[in-house]
């Protein structure tokens, strides 16, 4: 079987983790011919793909410009089966899919309603709109979360037979050696900075903990818009009280050492750190949202605590309870089992 992936690039994100993940359990799993086919070179993932995996680039700088060189490429390479993750690439594969002939299988990692309400540039929404129409088109779809399979329902023409509802695998990579002051409280939050992430909210949460004076440390991994929190790094001379990691494939190896994990997206398909994290045991706040994670961590688990994203006041009050020793952390948290291999199987079985 000739198996195509095909996605934007390999930046930070949960999508192309779990397909990179997927490729390299395809060519050590199968006898499939894999292809990853990216529109253009980028991305800390590249360097984590298999030497096994065939790695096509289309060289292009958007999604939009790629539909021949893609249609060449599944035409030459006689792709059976091309699986895509992301609006975007899953509207394009379905367009060359219905062109070429190739079986498409789509990856859904988001909630409709909230995206296409939020969303501002203009192609992408369009894309969103789009499809209303071609999500009829895909073979088979994986939705990420049963929120995201009824966010499909209802603002797609998928066929509801085709949809499979399969979790991302957790997937830990803890490869640093990590040493914190034991002395200062480290929270950690791990996600790209983006509005969907209520950076807002994070700002408001930063700004009443910083004039308190408190010995506590922010510690944010991801990409994205910084200048929100380096404007409040700079307005509190905090640079030793907010830590921008960036992107770092073993950030686990620091948030296990840490005291409090927060995480209160405006909407979230399923939020792969939080079920990394949530394994390890550590203290959390989540919102209460419709989400994958939502599905998974019931509200009664030790040390888990749902709040509306956008009361800071009752987060600052959690914030402050674990500081001041009033909540502790509860060991021996039963973990969710969601293996690569059991995932990766399911991915692979959709194919025939």
């Amino acid at each position: 079987m000739r198996i195509g992936l095909f996605l934007q690039d390999l930046k930070s994100g949960g999508a192309e983790k779990i397909m990179v993940g997927f490729a390299n359990y395809l060519v050590e799993n199968s006898n499939d011919e894999v292809y990853l086919i990216l529109v253009r070179e980028e991305g800390p993932y590249i360097k984590l793909v298999s030497q096994k995996v065939n790695i096509i680039y289309l060289n292009k700088s958007k999604t939009l410009y790629s539909f021949l060189s893609l249609y060449q490429a599944i035409k030459k390479l006689k792709i059976d089966y091309l699986y895509s993750t992301l609006v975007n690439a899953n509207i394009l594969a379905l367009i060359v899919g219905k062109t070429s002939g190739t079986k498409v299988i789509i990856r859904e990692a988001n909630n409709f309603k909230e995206l296409i309400k939020n969303e501002k540039r203009f192609l992408i929404k369009i894309a969103y709109l789009l499809t209303n129409y071609l999500y009829k088109f895909a073979y088979k779809g994986i939705a990420i979360s049963e929120s995201v399979k009824k966010d499909l329902l209802t603002y797609t023409n998928i066929n509801k037979l085709s949809i499979h509802v399969i979790y991302n695998p957790i997937i830990t990579i803890d490869t640093l050696k990590v040493n914190l002051d034991n002395s200062i409280f480290h929270i950690g939050l791990v996600s790209r900075l983006t509005t969907q992430k209520n950076i807002e909210t994070i700002c408001k949460i930063l700004n009443q903990i910083l004039v308190k004076n408190y010995k506590i440390c922010f510690h944010f991994f991801g990409e994205g818009d910084t200048s929100s929190i380096d404007n409040i790094r700079r307005k509190y001379n905090a640079s030793d009280k907010i830590v921008m990691h960036g992107f770092n494939l073993s950030y686990y190896s620091y948030i296990k050492k840490m005291d409090l994990f927060i995480h209160i997206p405006l909407w979230e398909g399923l939020g792969n750190s939080v079920l990394e994290v949530y394994n390890s045991g550590l203290p959390m706040i989540l919102s209460d949202v419709n989400s994958g994670f939502s599905e998974l961590i019931k509200k009664d688990s030790p040390n888990i605590h749902y709040v509306q994203p956008l009361d800071d006041s009752e987060i600052l009050n959690i914030i402050e309870l674990y500081y001041k020793g009033e909540n502790r952390k509860v060991e021996n948290r039963k973990k969710i089992n969601l293996s690569e291999k059991n995932t990766y199987a399911r991915y692979r079985s959709l194919a025939y």
